[in-house]
């Protein structure tokens, strides 16, 4: 029969191996999505396929305007590699409450509605409106107001917002020539039928990126009484995570609009005219 002492020695051993156990788990427990993305080195976002804003290229690298800012960010505060979840967008938000990945990495605009379910970063970039003109611009349009002044036909892709832009802008039906996608707005320009299409800025950028007969007139943003019409987004975490969320805007206040920021968005078709505006408290709020 084994000693007393000796099953004691074995029984308080096992306890402090026990509770050794138990204490080292719920530190992991504890640990909080900073802490475990630190100590593992790599961090889990989710996104969705949405050139430029966030997308797997032909190699599967992620890449992207949202993407690249995040990953400047997580090389800084000590996180070498971000893996993604490609999802549909309908299920970033839920994934992000699920657990499946810590962040949504997908250029998602602040809305009052989503603030209600998730926290955002301030904003990395804003996304205001363009025209694309002939080469030259030899109608000298470059916004709403010039085309309402100087009585110009602009041709916008049906259901767009832009349609309804014009329309508080002041153009009367004659000026609004709706088209039914992209390539008709384009030939319209080319054909000299209208003077501008409108488009998104970005949009406006990639199309003429691919024809030498037309360009982009300097972007705007569309404001009507007192009202700024631009979408601005940002990185998504859930609603407890504030210590990484903060972390990524004490980041994001020294990067962006910097040199090396601007030089990292530019071959997304990014520039100077898409930098926010707005912090993530204003646009939740409506503002």
């Amino acid at each position: 029969m084994p000693h007393r002492k000796t099953i004691t020695r074995h029984i308080l051993n096992g306890v402090a191996i026990f509770s050794a156990a138990l204490l080292i788990s719920t530190c992991a427990l504890a640990e909080s999505p900073l802490e475990k993305a630190r100590h593992a080195g790599v961090i889990r976002i989710g996104f969705a396929n949405e050139s430029p804003y966030a997308y797997a290229g032909p190699d599967g690298k992620l890449s992207g305007e949202s993407p690249s800012v995040f990953r400047h960010v997580m090389q800084n505060l000590g996180i070498k590699h971000v893996d993604g979840v490609l999802i549909e967008w309908g299920s970033l938000i839920p994934g992000l409450k699920a657990g499946r990945f810590d962040a949504i990495v997908a250029s998602m605009y602040i809305t009052p509605k989503r603030c209600k379910q998730v926290i955002f970063s301030n904003p990395t970039y804003g996304i205001g409106e363009a025209f694309i003109v002939r080469k030259g611009n030899p109608d000298g349009v470059s916004n709403y107001r010039d085309a309402v002044a100087k009585g110009k036909k602009i041709a916008f892709i049906a259901g767009t917002a832009e349609v309804g832009h014009a329309r508080l802008a002041g153009m009367n039906r004659k000026q609004r020539v709706i088209v039914p996608d992209f390539a008709a707005a384009i030939a319209a320009v080319k054909a000299g039928r209208v003077a501008a299409a409108a488009l998104t800025s970005l949009t406006a950028h990639d199309l003429a990126s691919k024809d030498d007969s037309i360009e982009r007139a300097m972007p705007f943003t569309f404001t009507h009484a007192g009202k700024t019409y631009r979408g601005e987004g940002a990185f998504a975490f859930r609603k407890e995570d504030t210590e990484l969320r903060d972390a990524v805007n004490r980041e994001l206040a020294r990067f962006i609009g910097s040199p090396e920021h601007l030089a990292l968005i530019k071959p997304f078709g990014f520039d100077r005219s898409n930098l926010p505006e707005k912090t993530a408290a204003q646009l939740c709020a409506g503002e």
